[in-house]
């Protein structure tokens, strides 16, 4: 179903909708829709959420034991640690009004510091914006991609397809990379090679909220987060649901056009449509799967990111950390690239690494020694398949567009880091307008478009 569908019974009765201004018949009243979520991390609650506002009878699935997905938080005496995404830009407004709305309290983040191949920290460098490259950078915007603030990355993947190297290159941006590229690469969302389409380092410097001046969120001038780990904000928004199941694994999909069936191994959940908050490739070997979604499923890319919460003692403090040896090419892969001290009488910090678990391990004790501290203790390693993603030929091929026209086909609808780029305000923005356009509150008068006189074919 494409984005101009309204769910109806099933796949051969549903009717296009109708945006502002265009005719309308009647259709009658919408009734409420049953609706199993998998996933209870983000853009799943998010869903889940906005489903259940509009009057639809919602069920949430998750394999874990707890919510939060990606935003897992862990306590270690007393004090909250964040394991994964849990910082806010002045651009995370539906971040806020979810925190607004839920009572969730909030604080600044630590300062960012870039530590250079000597283990000098400075400021990140900002030259980007103080030259005539992002003067230039707002009129390409402006004239090839002007929606890469809207939820979703498909309306701005063929216009940013091309590999990031290239098109700085083109484009005369190299200094947005000097500016923006270590936080990218520290972040999890990969190394800026020729591997990487300028779609999603675009999107990451968009969302940092140093390319416009929006106004303060929360009473933060700048970056924020949430008072005794990000996880509380999830953990309130699954106490509001009428259902999730925690704990529960998914045996297999089977979809039909009277609706679908989740068999879990606590029984079968029948519902009539189905939210994927987990990734495509993933939920794949239970799902019967249609040979679009093999297809789009097999071109997915992801990185091997690892979160490592330890207690290191003599290193640099009281900031979120880029290190700049270990940023600059996937050589370092293994390395920690980022680390973050959140609390300034405690010798804890999380850090971050690509590669694998192995490499990961052994090289961290060095890593931090080469900063002049000791490692010594290893409280947990999280390894994430972090920012699904496609290639820059499957980009320019339409890719994302494929997938946006799968919403709702088969009575299945996708949410998650894939079609809205892997970031918590990307995710539940992209889930909550899924959700308002597939699913019309219940009750409400459902219209059929009928065509105007310029668009019925001659």
């Amino acid at each position: 179903m494409n984005a101009d569908e309204i769910p109806g019974p099933s796949d051969d009765t549903r009717q296009p909708a109708f945006s502002s201004g265009e005719l309308r018949t009647p259709l009658g009243p919408a009734g409420p829709r049953a609706v199993v979520v998998v996933g209870a991390g983000p853009s799943g609650l998010a869903a889940a959420r906005e489903l259940e506002r509009a009057g639809h009878r919602v069920t949430v699935l998750e394999e874990q034991e707890t919510v939060a997905g990606k935003c897992r938080s862990v306590r270690i005496d007393g004090r909250a640690y964040d394991l994964g995404g849990h910082i806010c830009t002045n651009r995370y407004e539906r971040t806020a009004e979810l925190m607004a709305e839920l009572d969730v309290e909030t604080e600044r983040t630590s300062r960012y510091r870039v530590l250079d191949a000597e283990g000098r920290a400075t400021a990140q460098p900002m030259a980007f914006l103080r030259g005539d490259a992002f003067p230039r950078y707002r009129a390409l915007r402006e004239r090839e991609f002007p929606r890469i603030a809207e939820p979703g990355l498909a309306h701005s993947a063929r216009a940013l397809a091309a590999p990031v190297t290239h098109w700085l290159a083109e484009h005369g941006l190299q200094s947005m990379a000097e500016s923006f590229g270590t936080g990218y690469t520290a972040a999890g969302y990969g190394y800026l090679d020729d591997d990487v389409p300028a779609l999603y380092f675009v999107k990451y410097a968009e969302m940092t909220g140093l390319l416009s001046d929006p106004p303060e969120l929360l009473g933060h001038a700048g970056a924020f987060t949430v008072v005794g780990g990000f996880d509380t904000l999830w953990r309130r928004v699954a106490e509001e649901l009428k259902d999730v199941r925690l704990g529960v694994r998914v045996l297999s999909v089977e979809r039909h056009t009277g609706g679908v069936r989740v068999h879990t191994d606590s029984g079968p959940v029948d519902a009539d449509d189905l939210v994927l908050a987990v990734p495509l490739d993933r939920i794949l070997p239970l799902l019967d799967a249609t040979e679009d979604e093999r297809d789009l499923a097999g071109r997915i890319r992801s990185n091997a990111y690892h979160t490592t919460l330890a207690t290191a003692s003599g290193l640099p403090e009281n900031a979120f950390y880029f290190l700049d040896r270990h940023t600059a090419t996937r050589d370092a892969s293994g390395h920690c690239v980022s680390y973050h001290h959140r609390y300034p009488d405690s010798d804890v910090r999380t850090f971050y690494s690509y590669g694998r678990p192995e490499d990961v391990t052994a090289r961290l004790r060095d890593d931090v020694a080469e900063l002049g501290g000791r490692l010594e203790e290893v409280h947990l390693h999280r390894q994430w398949a972090f920012m699904p993603h496609f290639g820059s030929a499957d980009l320019a091929d339409g890719v994302l567009d494929r997938l946006d026209a799968l919403q709702g086909r088969g009575r299945t609808y996708y949410v998650g880091g894939l079609p809205a780029f892997e970031l918590i305000e990307c995710t539940i923005a992209h889930a909550q307008e899924l959700a308002r356009r597939h699913f019309p509150p219940a009750g409400a008068t459902l219209t059929l478009h009928q065509p105007t006189e310029e668009e019925r074919p001659s």
